[in-house]
């Protein structure tokens, strides 16, 4: 969008030295030059980051995977992350930062992990091994070019534990780097 703006911003200068627009015709120019600037600044913003929230609790484990979702929305710009689905979906084309992180209190003899998904298929798994019987802490952050109505989310891998609690240790957020 910036290059169509300062193409036509040029064709306007241009039109102006040849003398080939009126006054009115000027106006008109810069009045569109100056809708598609406003377009321009809003483009489209998304960035969400939620987390499991209260009660305190660990979940899992489970027998089987399970879908995480992260109930205390802090930030929803673009209303693109579902806080029902714990689903985030791409509303443009782009690239997007994808974070999550998960901790473990209270059951230091589990293995603690998240995998991340898109569109059904698993792209990572992060999990730390809980035999040592100290707390653990994971991070990860991926970099993924994502087409409009891609989804991805996250799961916790049967027989794995993570932590839910007001201090938002087990996290899941991103954000539009650029659209495409």
């Amino acid at each position: 969008m910036k290059k169509v703006f300062k193409v036509c911003q040029f064709i306007l200068k241009y039109k102006i030295s040849l003398g080939q627009t009126s006054t009115l015709q000027i106006i008109s120019s810069k009045s569109h030059l100056n809708i598609c600037l406003i377009f321009f600044e809003r483009r489209t913003k998304v960035a969400f980051s939620a987390g499991i929230g209260p009660p305190q609790r660990i979940l899992g484990p489970f027998n089987v995977e399970t879908n995480l979702i992260y109930s205390k929305v802090l930030t929803n710009i673009g209303e693109a992350y579902n806080s029902h689905t714990g689903v985030f979906t791409a509303p443009v084309r782009g690239v997007y930062y994808i974070r999550f992180t998960g901790s473990e209190y209270g059951n230091t003899s589990n293995n603690i992990g998240v995998n991340l998904y898109k569109n059904g298929q698993n792209l990572l798994h992060l999990g730390e091994n809980g035999s040592d019987g100290l707390a653990k802490h994971i991070s990860s952050g991926v970099t993924l070019e994502l087409e409009a109505g891609d989804v991805v989310y996250t799961r916790l891998p049967a027989n794995y534990v993570l932590w839910g609690g007001s201090d938002f240790r087990t996290t899941f957020s991103g954000f539009l780097i650029f659209p495409m």
